[in-house]
């Protein structure tokens, strides 16, 4: 597997808000989804359980009402061996300020089975 490859696919679907396509072909239909993004009620850590599921918390995070208009830097600290890649991203969003996110993805037969995000607020 390419990791770099695959890690570029799937921020590709990203910046086009295409999640339902994103999910379904880079998770399995079983993926769990963990972050702290702060769109959610209750306490972090926030979950979210197979394609519907993440599908619907990825709409939220990257709502525009959320958000506002997003840059996204190059991944820094890239790892990518084995069944996991993981990376960290500084996240810009003219609505909430500047994040760093640490993310983790554990792979099963070339997909995200299981992705930790964890976003730190930088101003």
């Amino acid at each position: 597997m390419d990791h770099k490859q695959f890690f570029k696919e799937h921020m590709e679907y990203v910046f086009r808000k295409d999640f339902e396509n994103m999910v379904k072909d880079t998770y399995t239909e079983d993926a769990v989804l963990y972050h702290n993004f702060p769109f959610f009620e209750g306490e972090a850590p926030y979950v979210h359980t197979g394609h519907d599921e993440i599908i619907a918390a990825e709409k939220v995070i990257f709502d525009p009402k959320n958000q506002g208009d997003v840059t996204v830097s190059e991944p820094l600290n890239f790892i990518g061996m084995g069944n996991m890649i993981a990376f960290q991203l500084i996240v810009t969003s003219s609505n909430t300020g500047k994040w760093m996110t640490s993310d983790a993805w554990l792979l099963e037969n070339g997909k995200i089975k299981i992705y930790y995000a964890s976003g730190l607020k930088m101003d």
